[in-house]
């Protein structure tokens, strides 16, 4: 009596050479039995749960011809029973199958589970492998602490105020996701390229925040592979140069310690005619920087005259703004004054605008003082407005820091009578910092005397708490403390006489950070007398902003 097996076909014959076995059809088949060696029991003779594809229509096999119209071996030869041993129940190779493996399950099988006995490798049959477990995915978070205001928590990115935190610092800083390295962004000197979109991005690179920088090591080809691939690059560099792949190739090429100089010529004249539209592209600007680099005094002033009449263009270009950038850093003075003079009527466009603003700070930066007075007159022409501009504010702090004191007269007259308004501007508080920086020894006095005036209002500004925090430093630790003795005695006995002046700011969710500032920046008797004030009060700290100001006593024991 034949035994059916699981596809419903049958075993019939005797304990013949396997090879002699036959099939008619993928869903008759007459193959010769043969005793099992682990029994009668078949656990595939019907088909169940535990096979994950047996008659529940998830074998792809099942039902169809697929495994004998797939087998590149049909007719080949017949199965030999001396290279894999008697095949398991159920499992029977198509006509003529050579030593080679099983090939695929009959119809109605799928594939047998792991531990199955007389299991063969997986390699020898060609199953589909079971399918992944689920696994358990975590519940995105919708919300997100934006730390502003709240605790402890704040921005600090803008690196302006030293001795002192920024509350506002990041409203600043991240709008902007292009600045270069060389042109720091942000409110004050922090890097104002956060917010820029991913993409790319695996590291930081005197190119571009978003640019990764190229190494030796980025493309591992042998010599002739890489002699090969740039003949084929060079031969269209101008659209291989605006392909990402492509681009990186010819900058790591274009390295010191990889290229030669002969390849460096190649794509330089491969890129003479191209260099402006190169430049405004999303990965040749990146290709003209680094040929910039490399490239020989009379290139890059080949690359300049190419370029000349589309600096203010390149300039508010997101990606030409950078070019721009480092032509400022590395042509000789004649030919940056060159550059500089297409921007000189505008200024203040450049200075308002994103990418523009960038390309204005490496002109302070680049050019000697004395080649400035342009910028600093177009700027003190709208000064309250550059100060409170997200971008402008960044400019006058560069100029401020760059100018001496006789340039930047002119601009202090502008403020005079603002200082009050832009202490508490989320971006004109950034110059008055960096005046009390920078300023001169009238203008910190001034400025420290009218925060004196209502230290409660500003130390409560979410903003204006900065500047009390700097005019604590300032008259504390600046170079000019010396000078303002007189002002830090006046500033530290208003605190002290004043205990409900202290308890106010200490429970205000931004004050209690001046008052933290007025801490680490008290010295002897000062700051024993402020430690006696805090405990005095220390019942009434117990609980939100005022827990900080006790974390930050702690903190001076």
């Amino acid at each position: 009596m034949p035994e059916a097996t699981a596809d419903g076909s049958a075993w019939a014959g005797t304990k013949e050479e396997p090879g002699a076995l036959s099939r008619s059809s993928s869903s008759a088949a007459k193959p010769i039995p043969f005793e099992r060696p682990w029994g009668s029991s078949d656990p595939y003779a019907q088909a169940s749960r535990s096979d994950p594809y047996g008659a529940y229509g998830r074998d792809p096999y099942a039902g169809t011809d697929y495994a004998q119209s797939r087998d590149p071996y049909g007719g080949a030869g017949a199965y030999p029973a001396a290279a894999y041993g008697q095949p398991p129940a159920g499992y029977y190779p198509p006509p003529g199958y050579p030593a080679v493996g099983y090939g695929y399950p009959p119809a109605g099988y799928g594939y047998p589970p792991p531990g199955y006995p007389g299991y063969p490798p997986a390699g020898a049959y060609g199953y589909y492998p079971p399918p992944p477990p689920p696994q358990e995915q975590r519940p995105r978070s919708r919300s997100r602490s934006r730390g502003r205001g709240r605790g402890n928590n704040r921005d600090n990115n803008n690196n302006n105020a030293q001795g002192g935190n920024n509350r506002n610092s990041s409203i600043v800083s991240n709008r902007v996701g292009q600045s270069s390295a060389a042109a720091k962004g942000g409110g004050g000197k922090g890097g104002g390229g956060k917010g820029r979109k991913k993409g790319n991005q695996r590291g930081s690179s005197p190119l571009g925040d978003d640019h990764a920088e190229i190494t030796a090591t980025d493309f591992r080809l042998s010599p002739e592979e890489a002699k090969n691939k740039f003949d084929s690059i060079v031969a269209k560099l101008k659209q291989a140069a605006t392909e990402q792949e492509s681009s990186r190739f010819l900058q790591w090429r274009l390295l010191e310690q990889v290229g030669t100089l002969e390849e460096k010529d190649a794509i330089f004249d491969g890129a003479v005619g191209a260099f402006r539209d190169l430049s405004m592209d999303a990965f040749g600007n990146f290709v003209v920087q680094t040929l910039f680099q490399r490239a020989t005094e009379e290139q890059r002033k080949g690359v300049a005259a190419e370029l000349e009449g589309k600096i203010y263009e390149l300039s508010t270009n997101k990606y030409g703004c950078r070019v721009v950038q480092k032509m400022l850093e590395l042509l000789p003075l004649e030919e940056k004054l060159k550059c500089v003079s297409e921007l000189r009527d505008r200024v203040i466009d450049c200075v308002e605008d994103m990418h523009g603003n960038h390309v204005v700070q490496i002109m302070v930066k680049a050019l000697p003082v004395d080649e400035l007075t342009f910028i600093v007159e177009s700027i003190a022409s709208e000064a309250e407005k550059m100060a409170t501009h997200i971008y402008g504010c960044r400019v006058l702090q560069r100029i401020i820091e760059k100018c001496s004191i006789d340039q930047i007269s002119l601009l202090v007259e502008k403020f005079q009578g603002k200082i009050e308004k832009l202490s508490m501007d989320l971006h004109g508080n950034y110059v008055v910092q960096c005046l009390l920086d920078s300023g001169s020894l009238e203008t910190k006095r001034s400025i420290v005397n009218l925060i004196k005036e209502d230290l409660v209002k500003y130390g409560k500004s979410k903003v204006g708490s900065n500047v009390v925090e700097k005019c604590f430093h300032i008259v504390t630790d600046g170079p000019d403390a010396e000078s303002l003795k007189e002002e830090r005695a006046e500033l530290y006995k208003l605190v002290l006489d004043d205990t409900s002046l202290l308890k106010t700011m200490a429970t205000d969710k931004f004050g209690n950070y001046a008052v933290q500032g007025i801490l680490r920046h008290s010295r002897g008797e000062d700051r024993e007398g402020l430690k006696a004030k805090i405990k005095a009060m220390e019942e009434q700290l117990q609980s939100g902003s005022g827990k900080h100001i006790l974390n930050a006593l702690k903190k001076l024991e």
